[in-house]
């Protein structure tokens, strides 16, 4: 009974995540999502993604010129994002990382393959 309790008690007190996006990236990809920021909000973004997978994530900025980063080829689209980045992540295994917002406004979470395997990742940001 009491284990019971304590599940029920975890999961009513963990909220929705604000995004929840389960995919796959290709080899070498990058993959890119748009949130909205409330300035001095506390945001958790957890991504998760196989053994033997090595992704990187960061958050970019709204002054990222979102037309100039489309056309960029593989890499140089993340490596332009990183001039821009508030916040990341870039170590091996799941990135977990915490974003005090800085503005409100819109901003860019970019992923990419920075270790050319591909394969499904889980992106929640709470």
């Amino acid at each position: 009974m009491t284990i019971i309790f304590l599940i029920l008690l975890t999961s009513l007190s963990t909220p929705p995540p604000l995004l929840d996006a389960e995919d796959t990236i290709a080899r070498g990809a990058t993959a890119m999502y748009m949130i909205s920021l409330e300035e001095g909000l506390d945001y958790w973004v957890l991504l998760s993604f196989e053994e033997r997978m090595d992704l990187d994530i960061i958050i970019a900025s709204d002054e990222m010129d979102y037309d100039e980063f489309i056309q960029l080829p593989y890499f140089e689209d993340y490596l332009y994002a990183r001039g821009f980045a508030i916040a990341e992540g870039a170590t091996e295994g799941t990135e977990d990382l915490v974003l005090t917002a800085p503005y409100t406004g819109m901003a860019y979470i970019i992923i990419h393959d920075i270790g050319e395997t591909g394969g499904d990742y889980h992106l929640r940001l709470f």
